[in-house]
């Protein structure tokens, strides 16, 4: 067996590119071996294949033709994920797709059919599963020392993705064609699928309220705050979207709470973060994205040891299916069975 795989980085569309290709070029278990750039920010991408030392395709598709290129993470709009899936698995290429996986579950299934049949691995990095705190809660649940679940409630939120600093358009996602939501899709979804993970349940029943309460001119919804009800009665709760204004001292905030009929978890911040505090202002930073390190490590071991990333297509299809679940119920006003 290998010890290492060679990855490459498709599109600088999504905010999260940056973030994968450094945690690629630090993981022991892979190498980051080119980059294309795909729809917008291909400046971006070009300018981190130089910081890097890799070579930039302007066709992507040249990118995936590489005979020692074993997999690519997926940063595109999601609206072109079917598209690169379809292109990536013919040439037999693993997958790391950002989320959330489509924008309609019919995307959802050719993708998962597409990568099944190609017998090539394909992951969604859902980043809450990798977060240390949540990574011991869930420990705790499987190994029932905390008792039985019995509710969890989330918190997630950021500031709006037009406020990126830097000159990288991120435009897209408050475009509702290419988005498919707002800020409870975009934020949310890491929550969601947080969410099914700790109840280890499917869901069954979803209510929700989803919209624009905080930016009137937005095209697409701020702020959804969703109750989801499990098949083995859990309950779930969460709050997520671009609700932190700009003297936030922190670009994204996030909090679970986990009952249990023994215990009781607070999970104020998943990340390892100091304050800095200056004359006018205090700012919470994260020093370390533990996160997205570790969902880069699980896709390369999953392809080395040939076995089902810890987060399938399958994950994300239920991450979906939930989600838009949520935007039908606030859609309608009823409760809705996914």
């Amino acid at each position: 067996m290998n010890e290492r795989i060679s990855l490459g980085i498709i599109s600088y569309a999504h905010p999260h590119a940056p973030k994968y290709a450094a945690a690629i070029a630090a993981c022991p278990h892979a190498d980051l071996v080119g980059i294309a750039g795909l729809g917008i920010n291909a400046d971006l991408a070009a300018e981190e294949a130089k910081w890097y030392n890799v070579p930039c395709y302007a066709n992507y598709q040249e990118l995936l033709a590489r005979d020692d290129l074993t997999g690519v993470y997926v940063g595109t709009e999601p609206t072109r994920h079917l598209e690169v899936v379809a292109e990536a698995t013919t040439h037999g290429k693993h997958i790391l797709c950002d989320k959330p996986i489509a924008l309609t579950l019919e995307e959802a299934d050719e993708i998962i059919r597409l990568a099944r049949e190609a017998g090539v691995k394909l992951m969604v990095p859902f980043n809450p599963r990798f977060q240390l705190p949540l990574m011991k809660v869930k420990a705790a649940l499987e190994s029932g020392e905390a008792g039985e679940l019995v509710s969890v409630s989330a918190i997630k939120y950021g500031k709006l993705p037009t406020k990126i600093p830097g000159p990288a358009d991120y435009g897209w996602l408050v475009d509702p064609k290419q988005a498919g939501g707002g800020g409870f899709l975009d934020i949310g979804i890491h929550a969601v699928d947080a969410l099914r993970w700790l109840a280890g349940s499917e869901a069954r029943r979803v209510y929700a309220h989803v919209g624009n309460v905080l930016y009137d001119d937005l095209p697409v919804d701020d702020l959804g705050t969703m109750t989801v009800e499990f098949e083995n009665g859990v309950v779930g709760a969460l709050s997520a979207g671009w609700a932190n204004p700009d003297s936030y001292p922190t670009w994204l905030d996030v909090r679970f709470e986990v009952l249990t009929t023994k215990e009781a978890f607070l999970i104020d911040s998943p990340y390892h973060d100091y304050w800095c505090y200056g004359p006018d202002r205090a700012e919470r930073q994260y020093w370390w994205r533990r996160d997205v390190d570790g969902l880069v490590d699980e896709f390369a071991r999953a392809v080395l040891e040939d076995r089902e990333p810890a987060i399938s297509g399958e994950d994300a299809r239920a991450a979906l299916t939930i989600a838009l679940a949520a935007y039908e119920s606030a859609e309608t006003g009823q409760v809705v069975t996914p």
